[in-house]
């Protein structure tokens, strides 16, 4: 069977003849397409043997003593019962008095797949052939880094990531003259400024030897605090029980008739699939613009994303593409919480210039922030984005879908149930 033949029995299970009638087997035509799409079971990774430096790394995950002014942890932005992240259109700043410019992303799945890329801009990458770290710090960086002492001992992305939020004044560090760590000249000072602190900590202490006997505790640095915060964050947030998954995994009673319609949708009509791509239905080294709305504190200014990392002005809005596993759990959407719902994704995806020209920030969301806040949308601001969602570099990411009512409404279904693994709704509620 060819994809143009399946694409016609696509459109024939979802015509309005068919619409209600629930003895319509789909699951052959859905696997030719899963197959086509090459979307296979996720599977967990071998357990990591040391699980010295796993408990190491839960303990520092959720120790405010890694922030400068120790009244911040990882787990404050990256909540279990708030998916993993903190159902914040934008992040709050370290002083609780300021929003950042983006969201805290979800956690789940990160470890799986070596994903090269971290942070919604990409910021932080890892060559997985190379064996070489693009960061914004230029210390680790290259294939002979000066910071070598630290990368030596970090194995992914993921490890490097945590290194980041670390050093940041409005996310963990606090302002200058706040504390030793913010008063830091540079990023390696300031993570040789927090080893210090876990270094004369008695219970810290036993734990970096518990777990890297090898180490000598004067020769601990922020490489292996890292690490043992990514290994932490690959166990711990596994998300592998979705009724996809299972559904995925040979379990054809797993997904509802329902929400196998709106995997229909995903996979044609609605064209989802077209940047939600492999088994996670998110291609984490893929950056789009889709024409998210603009806003945020007053004086608002444009996120450029990704060009703001290559300085490439045809990636100008493009995001990195997220997983869609337990989208349901990590509302509000987009790199900024513009959206609320997934009905107001799916909406703005049916017809985005539209989308685009008609967003507001209703007083109610107003009043929910605790600064004042703006919505870019001159004539200029809405071309710029707009243009950004259509040229040639990006994805190919369409104006008008378009979809029936009917289609919306069982796709929300594929998104909403099909998506959402019990172990994490379990935490959430």
């Amino acid at each position: 069977m060819n994809f143009f033949s399946i694409s016609l029995i696509f459109s024939f299970f979802l015509s309005p003849v068919f619409a209600q009638d629930k003895n319509i087997i789909l699951d052959p035509v859905i696997h030719e397409r899963l197959n086509y799409y090459n979307i296979k079971p996720l599977t967990a990774p071998i357990q990591d043997p040391n699980r010295a430096k796993i408990f190491l790394g839960k303990k520092l995950f959720n120790d405010p003593i890694l922030s400068g002014n120790k009244r911040m942890s990882c787990s404050t932005c990256h909540s279990p019962g708030l998916g993993t992240s903190d159902n914040l259109p934008m992040s709050q700043s370290e002083n609780q008095k300021e929003i950042l410019r983006r969201n805290a992303p979800a956690l789940f799945n990160l470890g799986l797949q070596k994903k090269p890329f971290m942070f919604w801009d990409g910021r932080v990458h890892f060559d997985l052939n190379e064996k070489v770290f693009t960061t914004p710090e230029i210390g680790l960086n290259g294939k002979i880094p000066k910071a070598s002492f630290i990368t030596k001992y970090l194995s992914s992305a993921l490890s490097a990531q945590a290194l980041f939020p670390l050093v940041s004044h409005n996310e963990m560090m606090g302002e200058k003259g706040e504390n030793e760590i913010a008063d830091a000249k540079n990023n390696l000072e300031a993570w040789e400024k927090i080893i210090n602190r876990l270094k004369n900590n008695d219970q810290y202490k036993k734990l970096f030897q518990s777990a890297y006997p090898e180490i000598a505790l004067r020769n601990i640095n922020i490489g292996l605090v890292a690490e043992a915060i990514g290994s932490f964050e690959k166990e711990e947030f596994q998300s592998l029980g979705s009724p996809f998954q299972r559904y995925l995994r040979g379990d054809k009673a797993a997904m509802t008739n329902s929400a196998k319609r709106g995997l229909v949708v995903f996979l044609g009509s609605g064209k989802c699939i077209n940047c939600h791509q492999g088994s996670e239905l998110g291609n984490t080294s893929l950056f789009a613009s889709v024409a998210v709305p603009q806003w945020g504190a007053m004086p608002a200014s444009q996120d450029y994303g990704r060009a703001e990392v290559t300085h490439d002005s045809a990636e100008n809005f493009f995001f990195k593409v997220p997983s869609l596993l337990n989208i349901r759990l990590t509302a509000p959407y987009m790199h900024n919480g513009a959206f609320q719902t997934l009905k107001e994704v799916v909406n703005h995806y049916d017809w985005l210039s539209h989308s685009l020209k008609n967003f507001e920030v209703s007083s109610q969301r107003r009043h929910s922030m605790p600064v004042e806040v703006e919505l870019l949308n001159s004539p200029l601001v809405l071309d710029e984005i707009w243009l950004s969602s259509q040229i040639s570099k990006n994805p190919k990411i369409s104006n008008k879908i378009l979809l029936t009512p009917l289609e919306k409404n069982y796709l929300l279904i594929f998104l909403s149930e099909a998506l959402t693994d019990p172990k994490w709704i379990n935490k959430k509620e």
